[in-house]
């Protein structure tokens, strides 16, 4: 702690204020100070606890500074090499004031603890109960989950690091050793790794986020997707009843290895109403589309009317009553389809058509694709006039 705010002076960032967690520092000229730490004699309060008026008194006339405090502990600071004679003599005494500092930490640890326990018994519980939405959250944010590993680890990682290190330092003190400063690399190379992990995992939340863009619901632009207009619904777009900001839109969200398209269509006309939710994911392989797809039709609202079927154009699919799964090559869909129809077997025809529709649009996305492959140039043509022998030219296609 006193190496850090040291650090951060000479950088031009003065301590002003320490909490749990954060300091605030103001921006300053860079200079050379010395921060000591002195702890307030514990009463077993983990409170504000304020040292005595005559011990800051004492301090600051041998040119120690009061900067600050939280609970047990406050920091004084003096310009480095200026000679001030340090808080204490004898290590032992000093040793006697790290006790609270101690329980404090130990406090804290068991927290981190109980936090962590929690934590995994309740990705436990959602593994066993829910196995398939825990991985399909995998699916559409891969760095969610490690991301909270890495804050929970660092957490207890911190609190254990604390314990260790006071209990190292009181055991030295009470030896007549006076309180080590030297740099704890090991932990900073582990801070360092925690730290980078933590950005990584931010790093790819903010490129999905950024990366994120809306299409809308038209024919001819919604891309993999579905629209109403494709089934035969017509009438205006608009939103759920029950929330005005959930619009009709299609939201494409970049992945590692593909792209995830979610679309909410609602058209109404007079006063008939039709609704088409989707989940469209694009990804690296067909063996991910598939293993995606049986997490799709597992993951349904009402998953246990789900049913294969067999639709010409896809790969597989299932179909219940409302919903619908689909896979065809790397592509992988899940759909709930409400039109105003009179029977449950008129709507399954419904999902059933939706799904022959949607193999007929992967199938002339593909198509399109090829097509602009095909017309994509290979090479350069160079025209040589002399090197035909009937005088014509010669015509020599080389690679870019």
């Amino acid at each position: 702690m006193e190496r850090f705010y040291a650090r951060m002076a000479r950088r031009g960032w003065q301590l002003e204020k320490r909490g749990a967690f954060f300091s605030r520092f103001a921006r300053r000229r860079p200079e050379s100070v010395c921060y000591r730490v002195e702890l307030a004699s514990s009463t077993g309060n983990f409170g504000e606890v304020q040292l005595p008026p005559e011990q800051v008194q004492l301090y600051e006339e041998c040119g120690w500074q009061y900067v600050t405090g939280r609970g047990l502990v406050h920091l004084f600071r003096a310009p480095a090499g200026s000679g001030e004679p340090e808080l204490y003599d004898d290590p032992r005494q000093q040793a006697d004031t790290l006790q609270g500092l101690r329980r404090e930490a130990r406090f804290q640890l068991g927290g981190a603890c109980v936090q962590m326990l929690a934590y995994l018994l309740l990705a436990a519980l959602n593994a066993h109960y829910q196995p398939a939405k825990l991985w399909l959250t995998l699916v559409q944010a891969p760095s969610l989950l490690p991301l909270a590993c890495v804050l929970m680890g660092g957490l207890l990682a911190d609190a254990l690091h604390r314990v260790i290190s006071l209990s190292r330092q009181y055991r030295r003190m009470r030896r007549g050793k006076p309180l080590d400063r030297r740099p704890q690399w090991a932990w900073r190379t582990v801070l360092t790794e925690l730290w980078a992990a933590g950005a990584v995992c931010v790093g790819l939340l903010l490129w999905q986020a950024a990366g994120t863009r809306t299409l809308a619901p038209e024919s001819g632009q919604a891309g993999p997707c579905l629209v109403l207009e494709q089934l035969g619904a017509s009438g205006e777009l608009t939103s759920l009843p029950v929330d005005g900001n959930s619009e009709s839109r299609i939201r494409v969200t970049p992945l590692p290895n593909g792209r995830w398209l979610h679309g909410q269509e609602i058209r109404e006309s007079g006063s008939r109403q039709a609704s088409l939710f989707q989940d469209v994911y694009e990804l690296g392989s067909p063996e991910a589309a598939q293993r995606l797809g049986l997490l799709l039709a597992d993951t349904a609202t009402f998953a246990d009317g789900m049913e294969p079927v067999t639709v010409e154009g896809l790969d597989w699919a299932a179909c219940g009553l409302l919903e619908a799964a689909a896979v065809q090559g790397d592509r992988a869909a899940y759909i709930t389809l409400i039109l105003p129809v009179r029977s449950d077997d008129e709507q399954r025809q419904v999902l059933l058509n939706a799904l022959e529709a949607l193999a007929d649009h992967w199938e002339a996305l593909g198509n399109d694709q090829q097509a602009k492959t095909a017309a994509r140039p290979i090479g350069r043509a160079a025209v040589l006039p002399s090197a035909a022998e009937d005088g014509k030219a010669v015509q020599i296609i080389t690679p870019r």
